[in-house]
């Protein structure tokens, strides 16, 4: 074992360097694959190094080795899952078996003649999220390997993605699968919108050709100097008119990332073990997405799409590449297709060319989607191998609203598509013209439309519409993002910034929405098999009192002279909410002592998403200026649904009799004890569901600033009167929703949805 250590760290270096001279030889694909794991296995003094590449079908096929029996090569296959190979491929990470033979995945393969080698060692080839195959060194004997020969066989992994990624390899009489000319291509609507362009496929990812590094000292040189670059660039974007509001506070986060120092240290060991600058970027990029992709909260999730963005601008800049010249010269009219997106990768192009946006991942956290919806720009996402589907130059209609996207249309779909067209254009016409009206219903009932913020309020996508105020300030993301704990008075300047962008109108400020798998860098991760039901929110933020009570503080300050709306999310209980509410009084009584001036007013609420808080509302009703519905995990509790689970994410609807019938207790409840009642779930930014809202008598509601057009449109068509007639009637139906019922009473009734 000692051997093996040493062999593998006085060989690593060397091995890098043979493998640069190797990628520059004029070779097939399949014969430096040969090459490679020939290299690997004699210089790491291993029996076997073996290649698997991933299949069409979830199937890895032997492609190149040293050591099992050359025959098998093209002819063994594994599913994604199956042996020891599979396995790897399955979970995605580098793993050990000592002793092969005797492990109960293994699956022995005859026609490699491998029964002479007892442990094994994997890596996954992967390049972003895509899995390309498998690289394994096996031993004749029964032992561990040392994490060097581990963290050598993963760099090789990686200069192999990018070998694979290049070349298209394939194996002897396979061909490539050819699209149909002409397809219908279904995802979800992120931004609402017809468009009709040619198609330019997003470039991000670029072949990493240099891997190992003759002097680490300039690397290190070439990689701060890259970090300070992307810093102009990024503040030159700031300086631009345009990105104002959540923009703004994106490329903000974009320069802390810059300037962090736990990312720069990882990418200097990396290049310290004897990585050039632009593969230690890379390998410190995969090593933290991959961390970050195991976290199941979406909006974490999406923060990895910013990530990738920034590593590989950095990546370019290493290059010393133009970021702006290397960009294609874009079509009148674009629809930008790519696998995931990036905000400032999105503003290298000419924003005016590109009407529209494929891609194959992403959802409305995305970073991309905020700055997207303030220049007007339809997106579809969900859109599986879109970037090879899509040729350049194809053309695309895109219908957003439907999740459509029609590749070379025929001449009838163009037909139907150009009516689509005309509509859409009428819809936003008359959005437009509602922008100063109120948003009231035909019976004369006053409802109040608000927005939710995630940043500092969006305020440059509502140039056509007006709002009431902000019903749901999240305050998580700034923690987030930094490296420590904000102090009081970094938090008081954001919560100040948001307050005066609301032009005096209310904002209701949640407090932290984190814990279980939505981590803070600088608190102890605690591993939980059900995080949505964990250890989160005010059960976190109560259990570690500082942290609510600076956060308190923050928004006393901030609102100094002003109204002031605080808000607990995930109340379980009417002592939870009083622990909570007695430590906010608590804070405002300090700030009195001391002096400092006060809120002129102060209204303090709970969210109500956990059901068993709905048979304590009475009592809970003593002691609350306002609830706020978050139907999101209301249905997900009440249904005891994951609404992540795509078996099941569409099973229940929100329209269904039983959580309908659960609305409706809540404002029955709220309006006899004379509490304000409003929703700032998903329900309330979908205009059927809207209107349903108003019939039960909620009077206020809080959405995505891109629906409060189609919002404030149907419900100055709808007489609640009649539909609350109509809905009472069929609360009691024995039928999963009502959703096709309303639709028709809609539509028969001329309701603008």
């Amino acid at each position: 074992m000692e051997r093996k250590y040493l062999k593998a760290l006085v060989s690593g270096r060397e091995v890098l360097k043979s493998l640069r001279a190797l990628m520059t030889q004029d070779i097939s694909p399949q014969e430096r694959l040969n090459q490679i794991v020939a290299l690997v296995a004699d210089r790491l003094g291993m029996d076997v190094c073996s290649c698997y590449i991933m299949r069409p079908g979830d199937m890895l096929e032997l492609c190149a080795t040293k050591g099992l029996d050359q025959k098998a090569v093209h002819e063994t296959f594994l599913r994604v899952g199956e042996g020891l190979v599979g396995e790897i491929a399955l979970q995605r990470k580098s793993l050990i078996f000592e002793d092969a033979w005797n492990h109960p995945s293994f699956v022995h393969k005859p026609e490699t003649k491998e029964k002479a080698f007892k442990s094994l060692m994997g890596v996954p080839v992967l390049r972003g999220s895509h899995l390309l195959g498998v690289l394994t060194v096996q031993t004749r004997q029964v032992e561990s390997f040392p994490p060097e020969t581990a963290e050598l066989l993963e760099t090789v992994a990686m200069l192999v993605a990018e070998m694979l990624f290049a070349h298209q390899f394939q194996s002897p009489a396979r061909t490539l699968e050819v699209p149909t000319l002409s397809r219908r291509l279904e995802g979800v609507c992120l931004i609402d919108g017809i468009a009709v362009g040619r198609a330019v496929i997003h470039q991000r990812m670029h072949s990493t050709s240099s891997v190992a590094a003759d002097d680490p000292q300039r690397e290190v040189k070439k990689l701060k100097l890259a970090l300070k670059q992307i810093g102009r660039e990024v503040s030159r974007i700031l300086a631009n008119p345009r990105i104002t509001g959540d923009q703004a506070a994106i490329f903000e986060t974009y320069l802390m990332f810059t300037r962090d120092q736990g990312w720069i240290d990882k990418m200097v060991r990396a290049i310290e073990s004897g990585l050039t600058a632009e593969a230690a970027v890379e390998r410190v990029k995969e090593d933290i997405a991959a961390r970050m992709e195991k976290i199941s909260d979406p909006y974490i999730k999406e923060r990895i799409h910013d990530f990738k963005d920034l590593a590989a601008r950095l990546i370019r800049h290493l290059r010393g590449k133009s970021l702006l010249k290397k960009r294609p010269k874009l079509p009148k009219n674009t629809i930008l297709t790519a696998r995931s997106l990036g905000p400032a990768e999105l503003l290298d192009y000419d924003i005016s060319k590109i009407k529209g946006i494929l891609l194959e991942e992403g959802s409305q956290t995305m970073h991309v989607v905020i700055v997207a919806r303030a220049l007007n720009i339809p997106i579809v996402s969900g859109l599986k191998d879109v970037c090879q589907i899509v040729m350049p130059g194809d053309v695309i209609a895109l219908d957003a609203g439907a999740g459509v996207a029609y590749l070379n249309p025929s001449d009838d779909v163009s037909d139907e598509f150009l009516a689509k067209q005309q509509q859409h254009r009428r819809r936003q016409a008359r959005y437009t013209q509602m922008k100063d009206l109120p948003a009231q219903t035909l019976d004369g009932t006053l409802m109040s439309l608000n927005i939710n913020a995630g940043l500092t309020p969006d305020f440059s996508s509502l140039k056509n519409i007006s709002f009431d105020g902000v019903g749901l300030y999240r305050t998580e993301l700034p923690f987030m993002a930094a490296e420590r704990l904000p102090d009081v008075r970094a938090q008081t300047d954001i919560y100040r910034r948001a307050i005066l962008q609301t032009g005096g109108k209310p904002i209701v400020f949640r407090t932290l929405d984190i814990g279980s798998d939505k981590v803070l860098p600088y608190f102890q991760q605690t591993n939980e098999e059900n995080p949505a039901m964990g250890w989160r929110s005010i059960r976190m933020t109560l259990d570690r009192r500082i942290l609510l009570r600076g956060q308190l503080k923050a928004f006393i300050r901030a609102s100094a002279g002003k109204e002031l709306n605080v808000m607990f999310p995930m109340v379980t209980s009417v002592s939870e909410f009083l622990e909570a509410k007695q430590t906010f009084f608590k804070e405002l009584e300090r700030e009195r002592s001391r002096g400092n001036a006060l809120p002129k007013a102060v209204h303090v609420g709970t969210m109500l998403e956990v059901p068993a808080l709905l048979f304590q509302l009475d009592d809970l009703l003593k002691h609350v200026d306002f609830v706020s519905v978050g139907t999101n995990d209301l249905s997900q509790f009440l249904f005891a649904t994951d609404r992540g689970n795509p078996l099941i994410w569409n099973r229940y609807d929100s329209l269904s009799p039983a959580m309908l019938k659960t609305l409706k207790f809540i404002t029955d409840k709220c309006r006899a004890a004379g509490v304000k009642c409003s929703v700032c779930g998903e329900m309330a930014g979908k205009p059927l569901d809207a209107i349903v809202l108003a019939a039960l008598g909620y009077r206020s509601l809080s959405m995505n600033p891109a629906s409060l057009g189609a919002v404030k449109a149907a419900l100055r068509t709808v007489d609640l009167t009649d539909l609350n007639q109509f809905l009472l009637y069929h609360l009691s139906d024995e039928t999963v929703s009502l959703r096709a019922l309303l639709t028709s009473w809609a539509r028969d009734h001329a309701v603008f949805i």
